[in-house]
């Protein structure tokens, strides 16, 4: 059904969902759920966003992905808005954008000529909306827009609560998620069929 919020712009929804997700109590509780459900998804190269604020919680996750075999985990390193994959070594907490401590990285020196060719297959990705199509809105910035265009073929995850679901019409430069996992259930979006 729709209500007073349905298709307003991205720029509108921005506050109301900020004020959604504050208003969620048992976060932790609702973050390993999701954790649960997105973990066999993943699997070689994966990158995942460092949490902040009150997204939902990584640091179970890429702590846990650290620990298997068959995954290399990296992380967003962003600078003047452009995103780098660096090979993630520890956990920390990040910065006000989401940048883990320089040591919670492989050596950049050891790591320059892997990162300049590395291929990312999963993109773990922060939203602060997403609608029935896959759209995502985000903080405003295009970052990670940028970076999907530049690696086509990243199987791109939201991952969120539920209660980020919004309807809002996308902009011309939005690039889609192939699938969002909540602490719910994993969503697949009609233009992709399989996030596995």
């Amino acid at each position: 059904m729709l209500n007073e919020f349905t298709y307003k712009s991205k720029e509108k929804w921005r506050s109301e969902l900020i004020a959604r997700r504050r208003e969620i109590t048992d976060k932790p509780e609702r973050a390993a759920c999701a954790t649960r459900l997105i973990l066999p998804m993943l699997k070689g190269n994966v990158m995942v966003y460092a949490s902040i604020g009150t997204e939902i919680s990584t640091e179970r996750l890429i702590t846990e992905l650290r620990e298997r075999p068959d995954v290399t985990v990296f992380a967003p390193y962003t600078v003047a808005g452009e995103i780098m994959p660096r090979r993630v070594v520890k956990w920390s907490a990040p910065d006000n954008c989401g940048n883990l401590p320089n040591d919670c990285y492989a050596s950049v020196r050891d790591e320059k000529a892997r990162v300049q060719s590395i291929k990312i297959d999963y993109c773990v990705t922060p939203l602060l909306g997403f609608n029935g199509d896959g759209y995502r809105i985000g903080y405003g910035k295009g970052c990670y827009d940028k970076f999907f265009a530049r690696c086509k073929t990243v199987k791109k995850i939201g991952f969120a609560f539920d209660a980020q679901s919004a309807e809002f019409t996308p902009t011309e430069n939005d690039v889609p998620l192939d699938c969002c996992v909540t602490e719910k259930k994993v969503i697949y979006f009609r233009h992709e069929s399989y996030c596995g």
